[in-house]
């Protein structure tokens, strides 16, 4: 398997991790090589197809103002304080209550919360609330 086949395999496991099977498919994304042959595809809930168009558009930012850098290759490990710095502003404009909202299900800021702190400490249902 080329390297190649390799990012596509991780990118659409990252793309995997956006989706919830207690919410309605928004998108599907379909994954494959650059010769062409099927990776594989991703079904996204509306809210987890926002997630991934706002951090590809961070992305396209960066590349649109530093291309020399960001045709390195450079991962993020080694990525530029300068993009690092981007992407945390984009970010920082996203309200954590209706992010929590638009993942959970639910318009009580106070219940996505409590459900947030249930995934995180591994005792969440996955229930809708």
């Amino acid at each position: 398997m080329s390297p190649d086949d390799l990012h596509a395999i991780q990118f659409l496991a990252e793309l995997q991790r956006l989706a919830d099977p207690n919410q309605p498919a928004g998108l599907r994304i379909t994954v494959r090589n650059a010769d062409g042959d099927y990776i594989g595809d991703a079904v996204l809930p509306t809210p987890g197809a926002q997630h991934a168009t706002q951090a590809v558009s961070a992305a396209a930012d960066f590349h649109d103002r530093n291309r020399d850098l960001f045709n390195t290759g450079t991962t993020i490990d080694g990525l530029d304080p300068r993009a690092l710095a981007d992407l945390e502003d984009h970010f920082a404009e996203v309200d954590p209550d209706s992010y929590l909202a638009d993942v959970f299900g639910s318009a009580d800021a106070e219940a996505s919360l409590a459900a947030f702190e249930q995934l995180v400490t591994g005792e969440w249902d996955g229930g809708v609330l």
